[in-house]
């Protein structure tokens, strides 16, 4: 990692220019220097003086947010590659959106541990953005989820299609268009609940203007209500008439909690789902054993 975000780092987990620097190993002059020229290089300043030292801005609290993700990646790269050299194996760390957990991943993770009983296993739920942003940070090493637009191209984030799944519009029992046909412009008439909300830290991953979701995601008005939260979700639906645009694969669960799919005339729309990995070549071996076991819980499905 470049010296001065090192020394970035240093100072805004120490609040304290002098602390930092003998950490470091370097004169408090020089981190100073380094400083100021990034501040030049954004053009704001990330530092406020306080009594006790230093604090961030806001917007050093942004840089800090990304600088920390770049810290954890090298160190993740150094764990995979003393991995390597001792010729030992990570066991499964895989992120997932909240409707894949019971179908495929959870067939998926009862056979890997099948077959690797001493290896660990770590699965994240959380939505596609969420789940991107482990993915880079080295918490995860590979989420499965619907297929993000406007993603950047120079994260060197991979996409590998797995399958096509069936979304359905889903609302209350006592909703104003259930119980009868309706078109899709009813539907959009109404709040759009949004599970995957863009926020500020989305901003790296996704294009400005970008959808979070697939290029059929319903409802084309900005969403008025969004929560990462499933509970949430389905509290939100039932105290307002917003629609929710997912799997119908869940169909059973939201009916277990009073949400059903609107009959929309138009019938469900498709959107992509596969698997999110790092270019990273030790993975390599790892995404072809994951899509292998996806394909065999896919085809024993059918």
């Amino acid at each position: 990692m470049d010296r001065r975000l090192h020394q970035f780092l240093a100072v805004a987990e120490m609040g304290n220019l002098s602390q930092a620097a003998e950490a470091l190993g370097v004169s408090q002059p020089t981190i100073s220097v380094n400083i100021r020229k990034l501040e030049e290089e954004h053009q704001v300043a990330l530092f406020e003086r306080s009594s006790r030292g230093v604090v961030l801005t806001d917007y050093g609290a942004v840089l800090f947010d990304h600088v920390r993700t770049m810290a954890r990646l090298a160190d993740s790269a150094r764990a995979e590659i003393q991995a390597l050299r001792s010729n030992k194996e990570h066991g499964l760390r895989i992120g997932c959106g909240f409707a894949w957990w019971p179908f495929p991943l959870r067939q998926v993770v009862a056979g890997f541990r099948a077959d690797n009983p001493d290896l660990s296993v770590l699965v994240d739920v959380s939505n596609s953005l969420d789940g991107l942003r482990k993915l880079l940070a080295g918490d995860i090493t590979m989420f499965i989820g619907t297929e993000v637009n406007n993603l950047k191209s120079n994260l060197g984030i991979r996409f590998a299609p797995l399958f096509s799944a069936p979304h359905a519009f889903f609302a209350r029992e006592d909703h104003p268009l259930a119980g009868r046909p309706c078109a899709r412009r009813d539907v959009e008439d109404f709040e759009k609940l949004d599970v995957v909300p863009i926020e500020p830290s989305h901003l790296g991953i996704v294009l400005p203007g970008g959808s979070s979701g697939g290029a059929l995601t319903p409802n084309t008005r900005r969403a008025t209500l969004s929560s990462n939260s499933m509970t949430v979700c389905l509290d939100l639906l039932h105290a307002s008439d917003a629609t929710l645009g997912y799997p119908r694969s869940l169909e059973d669960f939201f009916a277990a909690h009073g949400i059903f799919p609107l009959d929309v005339r138009e019938g469900d729309f498709p959107e992509l789902i596969g698997i999110y990995h790092l270019d990273i070549a030790s993975h390599a071996a790892r995404l072809d054993d994951l899509q292998s076991r996806i394909a065999d819980v896919l085809s024993t499905s059918e």
